[in-house]
């Protein structure tokens, strides 16, 4: 299947926004930006860790709002970018 993404059009960094559903154009960009992605341009877009200056993205991971690499706290994975945080899932019993 083919997916619209959203990327980040700053210099080198690899952040996307990855929708769970395929929507169209303007229901993707309407849940972009309730994320913390802002629009540029007509056709371009920055993430939410370019947003808050802590980007670029430039390893990829499990965020959902920015595809950036996660780390493990005891309230959740959280973005190293975009600042997310993931709560754990409810099973989840290695952080306690």
């Amino acid at each position: 299947m083919i997916r619209t993404t959203i990327t980040c059009d700053r210099d080198d960094c690899l952040a996307l926004y990855l929708p769970d559903v395929d929507a169209g154009a303007d229901v993707l960009e309407r849940a972009a930006r309730a994320l913390g992605w802002q629009r540029l341009t007509a056709t371009s877009h920055a993430c939410p860790g370019c947003v808050r200056g802590a980007g670029p993205v430039l390893e990829r991971g499990e965020c959902p709002r920015c595809c950036g690499a996660t780390f493990d706290r005891n309230d959740g994975a959280v973005c190293h970018y975009c600042g997310h945080i993931n709560p754990h899932p409810a099973d989840d019993f290695d952080l306690d």
